[in-house]
């Protein structure tokens, strides 16, 4: 047939959205290759089907691949499939029309038909992400012939607000799309300057399709050079000195396997793990998986696993983050961190939804409802499934949170909603003994008239042990939770009770403890101290310490050592402070309370000294060192630990004259 050529103007303002698309769509270039590539995969798709049902459908290759073909000396690229291909109307209607789809006008047939659940999953939309390759061309060319029609189509545009359209001789089934490439630009300078990828370049297209068309399961093929160097005479090895026998092969770039799309119950431990390491670049065995479907309003498949140790980014802020994002096998993006809370931002995998647009960007990922719903039931899945854990293995499950536990923690500042679902995982150091306890047990242990879980925040589980804060507790036997994680602080504001009782830190504000019936006690015991014969000394030391402290008091929590520091009630912790200010805030320095033990032999003798009127002097010195060892018995720092020590070597000398 003679060839008939017609120019045509694109419709919708053509030219302005050809713009958007190029410049605020897609902030990847590479990804015209993975809407190419899905387009083609459709292409393949429809005609498998509708050849089931039409003989004249099935005529022509049922080889179904998709064949890239790079041209260095031409600069183009063509992206072949021999899927059901298109007619001149459809070239027209799909292609003269930004943002009309094919695919969506097919499956909207289809089901106007009434077609059964045996439909293609088809995934792309052949109008929008088929401009995606003016990103990198400066023109591009399609031809393609529709199975059972007489003529072939060529459709040329440089996306300049027109297009032509050929009708041809008739060829083979499918469509090939040349693109002309631009020449790759170079941005920056000197040894700044980076280079746009060439996709003329063989490595370019393969490390472009395992990142984005990997699991798509119909091959992506491309002709790659071979090479062998032939055998020595000997027939010991190769003979490496000799030129190599060359040979061009058709090499399958991507696995076509996408394992979550499979049952669980085919697939094996070993096919589980091989494809965590190779998603997640870590070699080691993962501790927990979660393989599952979500059917309903949204529909979406995830693949998550715990990593067997915690990431040494974890901590960081340029750390991984969040899932993978797929769109029926189809990569969208890496770390898409709206999938995933901040406090699972451990987890690794990928969640793959029919539901979710290839042309997604990641702004609007952060508005789209269907992610925040994914996100809500995945978080609820994996509290869950910590929680079985520590239900039915407790070994593993502390061996789990001893990696992963300061993280989780995060989850009550970051996810109020959930934090009785944390409250019920979460585990701590207490006074109890070395291992570790949850709340719920906490609360099973507490002593008749107890009414409060109290905790205590430090640096270390050896600081707090020794904290003289603690010793009334040690003394009635009431248990108290060891918090040294550098989240507890922000976990303190937020939990606030748990099964109705109030939780208290010990170092804040005073302590009554009177209530409480201690092991072999018939009823509580009024251990209110005599403030009174104290008042003389406690103002003498407020008077010396009055730079440093709020207020010197009778303390109702010591039993073995002199003196100790308490913040105020609402108050600010040290380890709060020193945080904030190593973060670049300015934080006013909180004025604590130093609380004095009346039944301490120091404290008597500096009592009596202080009722005489005598020897003021060295109640002074005596105040300092008392608040100096206060600091230091909490693993706070002096501001002048020289004068610290000088001054305990004056008294040590006086005490030996």
């Amino acid at each position: 047939m003679s060839a008939t050529t017609e120019t045509r103007e694109f419709q919708a303002q053509t030219q302005k959205l050809l713009e958007l698309m190029i410049h605020s769509v897609y902030s990847d270039k590479e990804v015209f290759l993975r809407e190419l590539i899905s387009n083609a995969s459709d292409a393949i798709d429809k005609i498998r089907f509708l050849a089931l049902t039409d003989e004249a459908q099935a005529q022509g290759s049922h080889e179904y691949k998709i064949k890239l073909i790079p041209n260095k000396e031409e600069k183009t690229l063509t992206i072949q499939d021999n899927g059901v291909g298109m007619s001149y109307d459809d070239v027209v209607n799909n292609l003269g029309t930004i943002a009309r789809s094919g695919t969506e006008e097919f499956m909207k047939e289809l089901a106007n038909a009434g077609s059964d659940a045996s439909n293609p999953e088809l995934i792309g939309r052949f109008g929008l992400g088929f401009y995606s390759a003016f990103m990198v061309a400066d023109s591009v060319t399609l031809t393609t012939q529709k199975a059972g029609e007489d003529h072939s189509v060529q459709w040329t545009s440089s996306g300049d607000g027109t297009y032509t359209v050929t009708k041809n001789d008739p060829t083979d089934r499918g469509t090939s799309i040349t693109l002309h490439l631009k020449t790759p630009e170079v941005h920056g300078e000197g040894d700044e300057a980076t280079t746009e990828k060439d996709f003329t370049d063989q490595w370019v297209l393969k490390t472009a399709v395992r990142k984005h068309s990997d699991f798509v399961h119909w091959p992506i093929v491309m002709d790659t050079e071979q090479s062998e160097y032939p055998d020595k005479e000997d027939g010991d090895g190769k003979d490496y000195s000799a030129e190599p026998r060359k040979w061009m092969e058709e090499e399958t770039l991507n696995s076509q396997t996408a394992l979550w799309t499979r049952n669980k119950e085919e697939i094996t431990d070993e096919e589980y793990n091989e494809f965590y390491q190779k998603i997640s670049r870590d070699w080691t065995e993962p501790r927990d998986r979660m393989h599952l479907r979500v059917e309903g309003m949204t529909e979406y498949t995830a693949l998550m696993y715990v990593p067997g140790r915690a990431p040494s980014d974890l901590y960081t802020r340029e750390g991984r983050r969040g899932l993978s994002l797929y769109a029926k096998n189809v990569f969208i993006m890496e770390d898409c961190r709206e999938l995933m809370p901040e406090h699972l931002r451990f987890i690794r995998g990928l969640v793959d939804s029919s539901d979710i647009s290839l042309n997604v960007s990641r702004e609007m990922v952060q508005q789209d409802r269907t992610i925040a719903s994914m996100r809500k039931v995945l978080t609820k899945k994996w509290l869950k499934q910590f929680g079985d854990v520590l239900k039915n293995d407790r070994e593993a499950y502390e061996s789990f949170w001893l990696e992963f536990g300061p993280v989780l923690k995060e989850g009550y500042h970051y996810d109020t909603a959930n934090q009785e679902k944390l409250s019920g995982i979460a585990l701590w150091r207490s006074t109890n003994g070395e291992g570790w306890t949850t709340l719920s047990e906490y609360v099973e242990r507490m002593k008749p008239g107890q009414e409060e879980i109290f905790v205590l925040l430090g640096k270390s589980l050896e600081t707090l042990r020794e904290a003289p804060q603690l010793e009334v507790f040690a003394k009635k036997g009431v248990e108290v939770l060891l918090l040294v994680d550098h989240v507890d602080e922000f976990v303190l504001g937020s939990l606030q009770t748990f099964n109705d009782k109030k939780v208290t830190d010990v170092a804040r504000g005073k302590v009554d403890l009177s209530a409480v019936i201690s092991d072999g006690e018939e009823e509580s015991k009024d251990e209110t101290v005599d403030e009174e014969s104290l008042a003389p000394l406690c103002e003498l030391l407020q008077k010396t310490l009055e730079a440093q402290i709020a207020e010197v008091r009778v303390s109702a929590r010591l039993t073995d050592s002199a003196a100790c520091l308490v913040s105020p009630e609402d108050s600010l912790s040290p380890q709060m402070e020193q945080m904030m200010r190593a973060m670049g805030q300015e934080v006013p320095p909180t004025k604590r309370f130093l609380e004095v033990n009346p039944d301490h032999v120091l404290i008597q003798k500096l009592s009596a000294l202080a009722e005489s009127g005598a020897n003021e002097e060295r109640i002074t010195e005596f105040g300092e060192l008392l608040y100096a060892q206060a600091l230091l018995s909490e693993g706070g720092q002096l501001d002048n630990p020289s004068r610290f020590a000088k001054r305990m070597a004056t008294v040590m000398a006086q005490s030996l004259d």
